[in-house]
């Protein structure tokens, strides 16, 4: 492989043939002034498509004529994979340095039969040696997608950081169930009846910070966001917050509050003292510039304010990605600065606290900040959820809490339905956001079975090992390895016997396909943890043991 680098002005700097991953050095960022562009020929051969990190999940089975991205410390990281037809990795390249604004592009050039793959990255004082990543096959038999990724994240994050073990603890969240008309009878209801269920840890999302109780609809949305960014909690609305809390607490529920750190809504006190703005107005907000210091450490002496004065256990930091990477404006390395002095301040006060990340920023520069990071907003859509949480893994590798976006469902669908909801939530840790005081009961039993099973399998969920098989480029399934124990969350269920293949101990296959499944050999439940009715049929949203 030829890589290229090419300072601002378009002058070379290196030209280097070279099958491994070769060092930018001081010199090279000197010369660089101020960006440098590395650029390289990845050839069409067996691809089918292209992976990159600022992908939500799997990509389709197309070669694009061009695909591009940003990234930096806000958003994605820099690491293009080219797949062939079985989603194994034909080539990889990337760069190491996760925290830089930078833009990356991938071009067929039909003459010479290969992408044009270009890195731009903005160079600054801050900026340390790094090295251009490259996996070529050096053999026929290639690695997987999987096998690439962790590849690049031994040279970025040699060691997983340690996570508090509520990190790992089922979640309740508010957000779906009733967005931002929350009360505090609503609060008190369902935190105690999330308790009750087996959850450890309760979210307050958006709505605690104004006074108007509105949900998300058509109509609402469009100024959603005006009154975000002065950071002070309602006392209109939830005028026994403090005490709500400690009851929760009390119950054995650590309290996260939500926060966007970079939005400032229209009719905010910080929309008034604001100068310049990174963004136009969407949804009754934009995004400050943060390099207006002096804005910046407002909004985080606020949000570490309410921390404190609350007692809170930690923060959802969201939407850091809308702080976009951008070469010609650089903000990532601001913006991040920014977020890890909030979350250093908030850990003088409790080491142990909690800090939830959104999916576009799941990267491994992020690994030892966040302690969770979560799924983006699919309600409904269990699929979905399932497909985000592989891909945060694949990003993210083993032994990182990831959570699951929060399962949320009609209250007419079938309780095998919400079986399937919830095994794709097992993917990674568990969360619901509906009404529980209300739901049906057939539903709330197949909710405390699986936050059961959780718990009984932490362990391997969590300490195991993960593997994909991937079908069309979809996630067909998904394993999670410790030991002699084994636990499979099935998407296809003609994978059924070829996830038990070569095994020998316990496996757990959960059923997330529609289609009941002949089971002879193991032990079936249906999706409230019953054993099924016909003793050699897995049904749909239920799961089976087998002992082998």
């Amino acid at each position: 492989m030829q890589i290229s680098i090419y300072a601002k002005d378009d002058s070379l700097l290196l030209d280097s043939v070279t099958e491994e991953s070769i060092r930018i050095s001081g010199d090279l960022l000197k010369k660089s002034s101020g960006l440098l562009k590395i650029k390289t020929f990845v050839p069409v051969k067996e691809l089918t498509s292209v992976w990159h990190s600022d992908l939500s999940a799997m990509p389709q089975m197309k070669l694009p004529w061009a695909e591009s991205f940003s990234c930096g410390a806000t958003k994605s990281f820099p690491l293009l994979c080219f797949l062939d037809q079985k989603a194994f990795v034909s080539c990889s390249v990337g760069l190491t340095d996760m925290i830089d604004d930078c833009t990356v592009t991938a071009k067929m050039n039909q003459e010479l039969c290969a992408y044009e793959v270009t890195f731009s990255i903005v160079i600054t004082r801050e900026t340390e040696e790094f090295e251009v990543f490259v996996y070529l096959p050096a053999t026929e038999k290639k690695l997987s997608l999987s096998e690439t990724l962790s590849l690049y994240r031994k040279t970025v994050l040699p060691v997983i950081p340690e996570y508090p073990e509520n990190a790992w603890k089922s979640v309740y969240c508010t957000w779906y169930a009733v967005h931002a008309a929350l009360t505090d009878e609503y609060m008190l209801r369902n935190g105690q009846e999330a308790a009750n269920l087996g959850f450890g840890t309760f979210i307050v999302d958006d709505g605690w910070c104004f006074d108007e109780a509105k949900r998300v609809t058509p109509e609402t949305l469009p100024d959603w966001y005006r009154d975000i960014g002065d950071w002070k909690y309602s006392e209109k609305k939830l005028p026994h917050l403090k005490e709500n809390i400690a009851l929760l607490k009390k119950a054995g529920l650590s309290c996260l509050f939500w926060v966007a750190p970079f939005f400032s809504g229209r009719r905010s006190k910080l929309a008034a003292a604001t100068k310049e703005y990174l963004t136009e107005l969407h949804e009754g907000q934009r995004i400050y510039d943060v390099k207006e210091r002096s804005i910046t450490e407002k909004v985080m002496e606020s949000i570490h304010t309410v921390y404190k004065e609350l007692d809170l256990d930690g923060l959802k930091i969201d939407f850091i990605d809308t702080v976009l990477p951008n070469p010609e404006k650089p903000r990532c390395r601001i913006a991040y600065t920014a977020v890890k002095e909030l979350i250093d301040r908030v850990k003088t006060h409790k080491k142990e606290a909690l800090f939830e990340f959104r999916q576009r920023y799941a990267t491994p520069l992020m690994a030892p900040l966040a302690t969770a990071f979560r799924a983006g907003d699919v309600p409904f859509d269990y699929m979905d959820n399932f497909s985000r949480c592989v891909q945060i893994r694949l990003l993210m590798g083993d032994k990182v809490p990831v959570h699951a976006d929060p399962v949320y469902f009609n209250s007419g669908e079938s309780v095998e339905a919400v079986g399937r909801h919830l095994i794709a939530s097992l993917a990674g840790v568990p969360m619901v956001s509906m009404e529980l005081s209300s739901i049906r009961q057939e539903h709330k039993k197949v909710i405390k079975n699986y936050l059961a099973f959780y718990r009984e399998n932490q362990h391997i969920l969590n300490m195991g090992h993960w593997e994909f098989d991937f079908h069309n480029n979809f996630a067909s399934s998904a394993s999670c390895t410790l030991g002699k124990e084994k636990i499979v969350i099935l998407a296809d269920s003609s994978l059924f016997e070829k996830v038990q293949k070569d095994f020998s101990g316990k496996i757990t296959i959960l059923n997330m396909s529609r289609d009941h499944i002949f089971s002879p050999v193991g032990r079936n439940f249906d999706a409230q943890g019953e054993l099924y009715s016909n003793a050699e049929i897995l049904p749909s949203g239920g799961r089976t043991v087998i002992q082998k």
